[in-house]
């Protein structure tokens, strides 16, 4: 009788132990304890080598510096800033130095030449664009002639200097024109900066989802674990019983049975959880090889209900989307080409001036005093224009442009509809396991009442160890739910945080 009384405080409480069994399992996942017993002889993990254990900070951490994404978006923004600093070219002083020389010589009469020419000269400027589009310089030059025949002779040296100022009045005037390269190329830099601020989110994200994968497959294995503790305790009690008279053997092959099957979904399990841990590794950016496989990661679920409606949800998620904000910045830059290819409607009207002293004199010293005693002074203008009667090229380009830049507006709405389809999908999926956490819940609850009810019935005679392990399975799958709800609901929080942008400030990261 003594016998049958433990046997039957041991049954009666083996709901809540297995409840004791899977915290347990979990500490000893977390905290790198020794695993349970009963997996020691089939323990992959210890075949893949030492487990890291590791947090998702530090992962993240990890990425930051290693993520082929981030490295290769700051590589654009460090390629969109040279290409600023091309645009600067028009700020500088341009440099033109030019040399001629030429001779020429008449025939001979009688072994003599009758006459002959000599020409030399050097100029030298240095322009430099204008805010208006135009140019601005100095000019400076210095021409020798020198011409022999048999009727005169003449020889005299030109110096100059002046200021030259060119102007487009029409296709090619003002700032707009001028700036444009550099605002384009602004642009461009921006834009590259909203792309790495996207690829971090996607980074981001991808590594919260693979870490919240390695915690489930954690998970499981622990709770699959804490069921296999109980299936043993329960074939040690029921081969004491049996030894004892008062159980059947027959019951001890349906607990051996159990047994096996657990011990064989562990290792699957085992399996999962470095197969993630590989996946995590991989979406990091970490070293895989040997000795450098498991991970281990806290396995905490605690869920909180942080009452979102997809309304700010999705005012916020617009405000926030690098995409929209790039599609915008590409439609600053098709209106900037559009606008500087319909200047070329214009026709082309250039204004050239130039005004200076100059200095001539039958030697070289003599036309400098000259040309400093302002002795001579040159003025000299040009007024061209231009225009081709049709410009197909400017307005077919003017029409393409145009028709680039509506399509980056249907794209743009576009991507409002998929962002609005992603948040009205996170939320019900966070909405859907608020439900199926209450309900799992609920489930082990009965499930645990149920052991309870059976080990009973077993007691009295008229019920079976495969009854009662039945019910213990229905646990086990009941909690299995739980778990993968509670991770659904954080995978679904992860999205919402991504598309309103708090995903990056959660964990302490900036990509400005």
């Amino acid at each position: 009788m003594r016998l049958r009384a433990v046997l039957f405080t041991l049954l009666l409480t083996s709901g809540v132990a297995h409840a004791d069994l899977v915290t347990r399992a979990l500490d000893e996942s977390t905290t790198g304890g020794a695993p349970p017993a009963a997996s020691v002889d089939n323990n992959l993990l210890s075949w893949a080598g030492p487990v890291r254990q590791t947090s998702l900070p530090d992962l993240l951490q990890v990425a930051v510096r290693l993520s082929p994404a981030l490295q290769t978006a700051k590589l654009d923004i460090e390629i969109a800033e040279a290409q600023i600093q091309q645009t600067w070219s028009r700020r500088d002083w341009l440099l033109t130095a030019e040399a001629q020389g030429s001779w020429s010589g008449s025939g001979l009469v009688a072994g003599v030449a009758v006459g002959s020419s000599k020409r030399f000269a050097t100029t030298v400027d240095i322009t430099r664009m204008i805010p208006t589009g135009g140019t601005i310089g100095l000019h400076a030059g210095t021409a020798y002639s020198k011409t022999e025949s048999a009727a005169f002779n003449s020889e005299f040296w030109t110096d100059d200097v002046g200021v030259v100022l060119t102007q487009p009045l029409l296709r090619g005037a003002g700032s707009f024109v001028y700036n444009a390269a550099e605002q384009r190329a602004q642009i461009a830099r921006d834009a590259a900066v909203l792309g790495r601020r996207a690829a971090a989110l996607t980074t981001v994200q991808e590594i919260v989802s693979a870490y919240w994968d390695l915690v489930l497959a954690q998970r499981q294995v622990a709770i699959t674990e804490a069921s296999l503790s109980l299936a043993r305790e329960r074939l040690r009690i029921t081969e004491i019983g049996a030894q004892g008279g008062k159980i059947a053997r027959a019951e001890i092959p349906a607990v051996q049975q159990i047994i096996a099957t657990r011990e064989e979904e562990v290792l699957g399990g085992e399996l999962g959880v470095l197969d993630r841990s590989i996946a995590l590794r991989h979406t990091v950016g970490m070293e895989i090889t040997a000795g450098e496989l498991a991970l281990r990661v806290a396995t905490e679920l605690e869920t909180q209900d942080k009452g979102w409606t997809i309304g700010p949800l999705l005012e916020r998620a617009y405000q926030a989307s690098p995409e929209l904000a790039q599609l915008a910045k590409r439609e600053a830059s098709a209106t900037i080409d559009i606008e500087v290819t319909e200047n070329g409607l214009l026709p082309r009207l250039d204004l050239a001036l130039s005004f200076g002293p100059t200095g001539t004199a039958d030697t070289f010293s003599g036309a400098g005093k000259n040309l400093v005693k302002f002795s001579e002074l040159a003025a000299q203008g040009t007024l061209t224009f231009q225009q081709a009667l049709h410009r197909d090229d400017v307005r077919g380009r003017s029409k393409e442009l145009r028709l680039g830049r509506e399509k980056v507006r249907v794209n743009a709405n576009d991507i409002k509809l998929q962002i609005a389809q992603t948040m009205a999908r996170a939320i019900a999926q966070i909405e859907l396991a608020k439900r199926r956490v209450v309900l799992s819940q609920r489930a082990i609850d009965l499930a645990i009442e149920n052991i309870r009810i059976e080990t009973d019935r077993f007691n009295l005679g008229k019920a079976t160890n495969f009854d009662v392990l039945n019910r213990q399975e229905e646990q086990r799958q009941a909690e299995l739910r739980k778990a993968q709800a509670m991770i659904d609901w954080h995978k679904a929080e992860t999205v919402v945080q991504a598309l309103t942008g708090e995903l990056l400030p959660a964990f302490g990261i900036s990509v400005e």
